[in-house]
């Protein structure tokens, strides 16, 4: 830890520990492994050429010596990619302590095995990350993310364990999220009808914010897998008569985003959103449905000045985001049916001239001088049509954590999706590999000389111990004689001439019986 402190960038201080702390990484307590594994993750991308090149191997059973017609077809042919032996112990060490009972030791091993290992071995971290889902929900909050960052760039490794990331109504709603990305990430033909008859459960949940959630995620499946882009729509569609109103906005938001990938195709879908306009209350939802009505507003030609006329009555008591989409409405009302829309639009933009807010009298302000010409114009008036109804392209519906892959997982960066203060970038793999012999540790042998001097002292340490002994064991067996005759002494003593004159009688006594 205080070399992680101090001198962390030092990595020529570890290269003659390096297998010295590989082979100890079983036996060091739970929290000095996690340091550890750090510090080797960051020196073996510095010391190692990289295992995710094609055709990458690691033959132990190489011989030394090869033909000469190998040698030449080597030179003629690209050399494929060895594994180095240091790099191959330090994924054979640390793959043991998946089965630690310390997470932090697991989620460790598990970065290292990510960042270092070949494509096909990081699977096998797999189940020890989903047995960590069994965890408190703190430490499944911070698995989840790996796994779902993890998910975006391998979907193979987590979809036999696809259940494991079910929902379940105990769930916090930030630990329901994460599962919901990785189920969206790991969505694919195969599976995609299980997960969209799971979503469908999801949606009727009390949890307003994972019903929306839910309603984000069928969009994105509807987007990255064209075979059900209809179903999930149609889907979306029947979504629009919940009574809820938070499902019903965020069913409109993801429609409109849907309906830009395909348009011509679905006019009735955004007639039936019209319709909906007058019960829709939700800001982001309403201006949702005025962007479909301008942007396909030939599509609809009888409903979009209509609905431009009932926001022209509530102008001023709707919101920032809903009032800059009836300008834009406006806008493009103008130029393709100004017949019926030109007075409306001049009363918008005047009530939009004087508003509280800065954005939206700059908007109109600039959509003023764009489309209506006068003396005052500029040359932009002339492309007005070409820029207020140029085609846009789809939104992409991506993952939020497509980018996180930046940072090295496990770190409070990766969690935060912020560079942390102290945070450490993780090397890149060099192009060459440095010298392996910097790791070698020699042993030091005795020479002659002082192997004979040693060999004379012992003898003579050896002949002074065994006259010692004699010496001591002549003097125990004297001082044993001495005290066996001090013990024999007491014995001797005579007895009083009264007492042979008693013992008569008893002599007698015992005679007679």
């Amino acid at each position: 830890m205080a070399f992680e402190e101090v001198c962390p960038d030092r990595i020529d201080l570890i290269h003659k520990n390096y297998r010295k702390l590989c082979n100890l990484l079983v036996d060091v307590e739970e929290w000095g492994q996690v340091v550890i594994i750090s510090m080797l993750t960051r020196y073996a991308r510095t010391q190692f050429t990289s295992p995710w090149t094609e055709g990458a191997e690691f033959d132990e059973n190489k011989a030394f010596y090869d033909s000469d017609s190998e040698e030449k077809k080597d030179q003629t042919e690209a050399k494929p990619y060895i594994m180095d032996p240091d790099h191959r112990l330090l994924l054979r060490n640390t793959k043991p302590l998946l089965q630690s009972r310390n997470t932090a030791v697991v989620m460790a091993v598990a970065q290292l095995y990510w960042h270092l290992a070949p494509k096909h071995e990081v699977s096998i971290v797999t189940k020890s990350l989903v047995r960590l889902l069994r965890s408190h929900r703190e430490v499944q909050y911070i698995v989840l993310q790996n796994i779902a960052t993890m998910s975006i760039q391998r979907k193979g490794m987590f979809e036999p364990f696809i259940k494991s990331f079910y929902v379940r109504s105990t769930d916090a709603t930030h630990i329901k999220t994460l599962k919901l990305e990785i189920l969206t990430n790991l969505a694919n033909e195969a599976n995609i009808s299980t997960i969209l008859r799971e979503f469908q459960t999801y949606v009727k949940s009390q949890d307003k914010a994972f019903a929306a959630a839910t309603i984000q995620a069928i969009g994105r499946c509807a987007t990255n897998i064209s075979e059900v882009t209809d179903t999930c729509l149609n889907g979306l569609v029947l979504l629009l008569s919940n009574r809820d109103e938070t499902v019903v906005a965020e069913s409109i938001v993801v429609i409109k985003k849907l309906l830009q990938t395909q348009p011509t195709q679905h006019g009735d879908i955004i007639k039936h959103m019209a319709k909906l306009f007058d019960s829709v209350t939700v800001p982001m939802a309403r201006a949702s449905i005025l962007w479909l009505m301008g942007e396909y507003c030939e599509k609809v030609p009888k409903i979009a000045p209509d609905v431009l006329r009932k926001m022209a009555k509530t102008f001023t008591a709707e919101e920032d985001i809903v009032k800059l989409q009836t300008v834009n409405l406006a806008a493009k009302l103008y130029l393709t049916n100004s017949k019926q829309t030109k007075l409306l639009t001049q009363y918008i933009l005047n009530l939009g001239k004087y508003d509280q807010n800065y954005d939206i009298r700059d908007r109109t302000r600039f959509i003023r001088q764009l489309i209506v010409p006068n003396e005052k114009s500029g040359a932009l008036s002339k492309y007005a049509r070409r820029i207020l109804l140029a085609p846009k392209p789809a939104p992409v519906l991506e993952s939020a954590f497509k980018d996180r892959d930046r940072y090295q997982l496990g770190t409070l960066s990766h969690s935060l999706n912020l560079k942390a203060t102290g945070y450490q970038e993780l090397p890149d793999w060099p192009a060459v590999a440095p010298d392996h012999s910097v790791r070698n540790v020699e042993i030091v042998e005795p020479s002659e000389e002082e192997s004979s001097e040693d060999s004379e002292k012992t003898s003579s340490d050896s002949g002074k111990s065994s006259s010692g002994s004699e010496k001591s064991s002549s003097e125990s067996e004297s001082d044993q004689k001495k005290k066996k005759k001090t013990k024999k002494a007491p014995q001797k003593k005579s007895k009083p001439a009264g007492d042979r004159y008693t013992e008569i009688p008893a002599v007698c006594h015992s005679l007679k019986a």
